[in-house]
């Protein structure tokens, strides 16, 4: 697999992130946001933002910290580079954020209907802690699923 570099998200990042996100948005059941809100999202100092690169970006992801567990809160990877292994990889990063500052589980939310996320998450070790109703970006109450990995 190509070299991935890991970097903080910047203002420069919001194309990219706005444009990714715009791809995924109908299967995510997100919002429309423009760039203000892009900018304003990227700036919170309670979620770190991600960008994924080999020559160019490939993905972004956010995690956040609650008490003991890190949060995989959102991963974003550009449609053309989807199925080639960085979201495994990105996964991986984020157990080694955990580790490193001393966090002993990771977890992600994701909906009943995203399958290929399920898949991903079970791959890579995850287990479902809980099913039940959630409330996604887009207002709608879906089922949904609590992934945890202790790393």
């Amino acid at each position: 697999m190509r070299e991935i570099v890991f970097r903080n998200a910047s203002e420069r990042d919001i194309s990219f992130v706005g444009e990714t996100y715009e791809l995924n948005k109908e299967k995510l059941h997100g919002v429309t946001r423009n760039r203000d809100d892009w900018k304003r999202l990227l700036e919170n100092p309670d979620v770190a933002y991600y960008i994924v690169e080999t020559v160019e970006p490939v993905a972004w992801f956010s995690v956040e910290t609650e008490t003991d567990v890190l949060w995989l809160a959102m991963l974003q990877i550009h449609p053309k580079f989807q199925r080639q292994g960085f979201g495994k990889r990105v996964l991986s990063f984020v157990e080694f954020l955990a580790k490193t500052n001393g966090i002993g589980t990771v977890g992600i939310h994701t909906t009943e209907d995203n399958i290929p996320a399920q898949a991903l998450y079970r791959s890579a070790g995850y287990e479902v802690s809980e099913f039940g109703k959630c409330t996604t970006a887009d207002g709608a109450e879906r089922m949904g699923y609590t992934f945890l990995k202790t790393v």
